[in-house]
């Protein structure tokens, strides 16, 4: 079990790299081989998001309970917050504070790097854990997969049906988890963006998800990335154009996620949401399938609030 929470922290650091803002990302397009249009099309969705970002803001979220936000009750248990005085909790924000500056000085000697999931955007590693953003907001500005809310027992946890779809997807190299993943998002990120048979420009759509898949000994044997097809092409799925891309039909699943929001990074704080999710399940004696474990990206990192999830499937659905 120990060796599982630690293959699936391995995921973290390739999914959250940040870009400093004033990063040339248009030239990283290039060489990826997008057009001049397509890279003004970015751009103009980039300013359209900031906008949007800035918006978004300077809106209240203090009408939403943290257990809306992340759509399941939390167990009494995990709530360490509970424990700490007030003087504590005081003197502990303060070290998530201190802690951000002095991470945003140390990052500025690091060299470049490119996130696959944003083209700009400010370099940041959070240690906080801000409230998540809810689901049905980020479904309600980007298209999710269909899903049904499944009603079971218990806390620290949600459980939901994911019903059968198209979903592109391609293997992410982990023996160089770095350029894996950056190498795996471009295949997807291509494929929506027009290399296809049908030619398509295809809407991004959330959550960005990774299987990591584990042998016996739960030794990493293999990984892969996917994306959701939106409804508008789940009759009529184009074909990739790049033969490492391909497009496949998910039966219904259910699934056992835990959420949680800012940037976070730090691989103890994704084995800590991996041990309570598996906790959590064990006292309402659930039992996952030990041999994938999955992460999904619902927002854009660094930008605005955040919605991030560790998964396990039922292991009736595998």
């Amino acid at each position: 079990m120990l060796r599982l929470l630690a293959v699936c922290t391995l995921l973290t650091v390739a999914l959250s790299k940040a870009v400093d803002s004033d990063f040339d990302w248009q030239n990283i397009l290039k060489e990826q081989g997008f057009s001049e249009e397509d890279i003004e099309g970015f751009s103009q969705n980039e300013r359209e998001a900031k906008v949007k970002l800035e918006q978004e803001e300077a809106e209240d979220e203090d009408d939403i309970t943290w257990d809306e936000a992340k759509g399941y009750e939390e167990c009494e248990e995990f709530m360490w917050w509970k424990k700490a005085g007030k003087e504590d909790w005081a003197d502990k924000k303060k070290e998530w504070a201190a802690n951000n500056e002095m991470e945003d000085e140390e990052d500025k000697d690091d060299e470049y790097e490119v996130d696959q999931y944003k083209f700009g955007g400010n370099k940041k590693k959070d240690k906080s854990c801000p409230k998540p953003k809810s689901l049905a907001e980020v479904c309600e500005d980007n298209e999710c997969p269909p899903f049904e809310k499944v009603d079971v027992s218990g806390c620290g946890f949600e459980a939901r049906k994911i019903l059968a779809a198209n979903w592109t997807v391609t293997k992410l190299d982990v023996s160089d988890m770095k350029k894996g993943d950056q190498s795996a998002f471009w295949r997807l990120f291509k494929y929506i963006s027009g290399a296809n048979d049908q030619g398509a420009k295809i809407a991004m759509t959330v959550p960005v998800i990774t299987k990591w898949y584990m042998d016996d000994d739960y030794e990493l044997v293999g990984a892969e990335m996917a994306f959701y097809i939106p409804s508008a092409f789940q009759a009529n799925p184009p074909a990739p154009s790049d033969p490492l891309v391909r497009v496949e039909r998910w039966d219904d699943a259910i699934t056992y996620d835990r959420a949680f929001g800012g940037n976070r990074e730090d691989e103890e704080f994704y084995v800590k949401q991996f041990k309570m999710l598996y906790k959590a399940l064990a006292k309402e004696n659930i039992t996952p399938y030990s041999q994938m474990s999955i992460t999904a990206g619902f927002t854009r990192p660094g930008w605005g609030r955040q919605r991030k999830e560790v998964m396990l499937v039922d292991a009736g659905s595998m």
